[in-house]
């Protein structure tokens, strides 16, 4: 449990695939994606479900990264 972490939904990359981070009622919950396109696609149905603002899309890292290496 995160109580003291307001409702919120975030889309992080991660070692080549995206993380959808989603804090609801003081739960936390992440699902993992290999397609940046479906991570921002469920992020945004989690924040109509819990009637939260639009954010602007993550944007893609600029080329490979090394694994270990933060993005």
């Amino acid at each position: 449990m995160v109580t003291s972490e307001p409702d919120s939904v975030r889309v992080k990359p991660v070692n080549d695939q995206w993380i959808v981070r989603v804090v609801d009622g003081g739960r936390l919950r992440q699902k993992v994606f290999d397609v940046h396109a479906q991570a921002e696609t469920f992020a945004e149905e989690e924040r109509l479900r819990l009637g939260l603002p639009g954010e602007p899309p993550t944007e893609e890292p600029v080329g490979p990264l090394q694994r270990g290496q933060p993005r």
